[in-house]
């Protein structure tokens, strides 16, 4: 069976009233207040109302406005996604054209007051006598009838109660709500119950202060607790997810093309990165690189990777913290760590982005041959070239000379700028001054238990 698409996990249409009932409230919300509905009374991001919300309002012949609802009269059968009362009282003053209905007797009263030329059941003044206490309760009763009810929005415009035939008995229909005191206060208990699990299971997605798990020892030098407070884990592992270029309608997951160009570039610039190792640099250049101290000596030069899964596995943290600091960056609905880019990182994110929408627009040129080639065309062709490069270097390891790769690629160069711009970032008050090192701390972000929640960065 096919999972149901985004809106209809919370919204389902009433087509016999053109509105749209929210599945867990049980009442109608206006098109224009459902990403405030969803954002307050079910903590749903931004992001995901706003694609509801879209959905919900191209539904056909929705009602948009308050002047257009029209109130049911005639005691219609009533609306299978609403709750039905059993206390609704219908006016009776004048049965022919008035179909008020309340739920108190206080708010009869005041129907009578204002629209019945202020109609009451009791008008003379001082305590009644028991006879007058009588003739006023059969009044009363003469003034209402019971009935059962219902009513389309929560609040304001469309808030009022209208008559429906009672429930059929097969369980098929409408729920009832009871009104009698052990039913109804049992009621409250199984909400209260529901009301706390879905604390209890919001405790486990938000990050608190005070938890304490086995991390990373630089994670936990850093002080990652401080800064990730507050955070809700779906939101920041949602922010490191890799991106899609197309929409996937199976997995409901939206289209970003910038992010996504972005998200290959680092891949393409990863491998070049391991295939200019194997074909060009040679060992003493290596041992140099591979030294972390001035006066240290290293005998073992760096080292390719030299599989496509180690170069793959090594090269997702960049990717995630380029999507981390792409999500960020514009508008979104959800709490996100705080952040600055110096200067330099600033430029060198807008020549990053710049050149990741050109490319998707068909614009990238090739700088070596300074002639426009199709993106997929260049990584398969430098797939081939590192592939070759690493059988050349397994069969033949004495050889220091192989094919000489292409030239990296505009966006790619700019991926790298970026990159240097962040490590080359010196810190002189806190550790996360460095955008570098927020990055990492929701890197550590794991989706599990809070006694599991970190791991290694």
């Amino acid at each position: 069976m096919s999972k149901p698409s985004i809106e209809c996990q919370y919204f389902e249409h009433v087509p016999e009233h053109s509105v749209a009932a929210c599945r867990e409230c049980r009442y109608a919300v206006w098109p224009d207040q459902i990403e405030g509905h969803l954002q307050k009374q079910h903590k749903v991001s931004y992001k995901e109302a706003e694609a509801v919300g879209q959905q919900v309002r191209s539904w056909a012949g929705l009602v948009q406005y308050p002047s257009e609802l029209e109130v049911p009269t005639g005691a219609p059968k009533p609306v299978r996604q609403l709750p039905v009362y059993t206390d609704g009282m219908l006016c009776q003053f004048d049965s022919s054209c008035c179909y008020y209905v309340a739920r108190s007797k206080e708010a009869i009263r005041k129907h009578w007051r204002k629209d019945h030329q202020g109609w009451s059941a009791g008008k003379k003044r001082g305590r009644p006598s028991r006879t007058r206490q009588k003739s006023v309760q059969a009044h009363m009763d003469k003034g209402y009838r019971l009935v059962h009810c219902q009513r389309l929005f929560s609040s304001r415009h469309g808030s009022q109660y209208f008559e429906v035939q009672a429930p059929s008995q097969d369980g098929e229909g409408p729920e009832i709500v009871p009104v009698d005191g052990a039913a109804a206060w049992a009621r409250v208990g199984e909400q209260m119950a529901k009301a706390w699990a879905d604390i209890e299971k919001r405790a486990q997605t938000t990050i608190q202060e005070g938890e304490r798990d086995e991390v990373n020892p630089w994670l936990e030098r850093t002080q990652w607790l401080p800064y990730l407070v507050g955070m809700e884990r779906p939101d920041l592992l949602a922010c490191i997810e890799e991106p899609v270029a197309e929409p996937d309608a199976r997995q409901e997951q939206q289209a970003e093309p910038v992010e996504a160009a972005i998200w290959a570039a680092m891949d393409g610039l990863a491998r070049f990165s391991q295939a200019s190792i194997i074909d060009r640099i040679g060992v003493f250049i290596r041992l140099e690189a591979i030294r972390t101290e001035m006066h240290q000596t290293r005998f073992q030069p760096l080292q390719p990777y030299m599989d496509k899964n180690a170069i793959v596995k090594h090269t997702r943290p960049w990717q995630q913290m380029l999507m981390f600091f792409a999500r960020t960056q514009k508008e979104h609905g959800w709490k996100s760590p705080k952040y600055r880019f110096t200067r330099r990182q600033r430029e060198a994110w807008e020549v990053l982005i710049e050149q990741a929408k050109r490319s998707i627009e068909g614009d990238e040129e090739d700088e070596a041959e300074d002639m426009d080639e199709e993106r997929e065309e260049l990584d398969e062709e430098m797939m081939d070239d590192i592939d070759e490069a690493i059988e050349v270097a397994e069969e033949e390891p004495g050889q220091g000379e192989g094919p000489e790769p292409k030239k990296l690629s505009k966006i790619q160069k700019a991926c790298l700028e970026f990159c240097i711009a962040l490590l080359n970032h010196r810190i002189t008050r806190r550790e996360y001054d460095s955008p570098l090192v927020c990055a990492l701390a929701v890197l550590g972000v794991k989706e599990q238990t809070p006694q599991q929640s970190i791991g290694s960065a």
